[in-house]
């Protein structure tokens, strides 16, 4: 005798929304593309601010010079 499955077999997989985690291995060269581009975006947008020149961008390695203020000497 034959028996027949009358149902699907379906495996959910794990997913937010429409967003599973394939999708999200596929999305994310995009993603990282334009986090990296946000970021440096929002680096030029805060560039002139003294406490930013301060706190990150004197510690750069190579181009940290470029942000260091000329002191004034004290007679």
């Amino acid at each position: 005798m034959t028996t027949y499955n009358t149902r699907f077999n379906t495996k959910s997989s794990l997913h937010f929304g429409r967003l599973s985690l394939k999708n999200l291995l596929n999305y994310s060269p995009n993603l990282m593309l334009w986090g990296g581009a946000s970021a440096v975006g929002l680096f030029v947008f805060v560039e002139g601010w003294p406490l930013f020149q301060q706190t990150f961008f004197n510690k750069i390695p190579v181009v940290g010079k470029h942000w260091e203020q000329a002191k004034p000497e004290e007679s």
